[in-house]
């Protein structure tokens, strides 16, 4: 019996979540775009081409998702940084597991708000470090290791 691929809803389709949603075209068998949260109309209507996207799939905003009933498996949630809790909560409330990236709050109360929704919905939250094992990182950390600079 074959495997059914995750769902996923992106969130903001800057440049890191075109990167992840992009794994949906090499691995269509692993994941599945199935709809789109973005307020610029040249971006929404781009993932709605690149995925074949139906018109009641794509949304303007978190908000626009969260207000219809839940229609994938995941969130992949590639707001700005000032925006991830703000568009994180009614999404996990609405019982979407979720890629956030990082940070994924910007003080102590969004942590707490964010940490409480996730222990009342019992979500999945992954957040996202991906540039950690960038080249250029790599090469500076083992620039530190090596004593070259400070």
């Amino acid at each position: 019996m074959a495997k059914k691929p995750v769902t996923a809803i992106i969130l903001g389709a800057g440049h890191r979540t075109m990167t992840y949603a992009k794994y949906a075209l090499a691995h269509p068998d692993e994941l599945r775009v199935v709809g789109v949260g973005e307020p610029n109309d040249y971006r929404r209507n781009m993932v709605k081409e690149m995925f074949d996207l139906p018109e009641n799939m794509c949304f303007y905003d978190a908000a626009a998702v969260a207000a219809v009933p839940k229609c994938a498996d995941v969130i992949i949630n590639g707001t700005m940084d000032e925006q991830h809790i703000e568009t994180a909560v009614p999404l996990l409330e609405k019982g979407y597991d979720m890629l956030l990236e990082k940070p994924f709050a910007v003080n102590e109360e969004e942590l707490d708000r964010l940490m409480a929704v996730v222990n009342e919905h019992n979500n999945k939250v992954m957040i996202c470090h991906v540039l950690r094992y960038n080249k250029f990182y790599q090469k500076i950390k083992q620039l530190v290791v090596d004593g070259k600079i400070g």
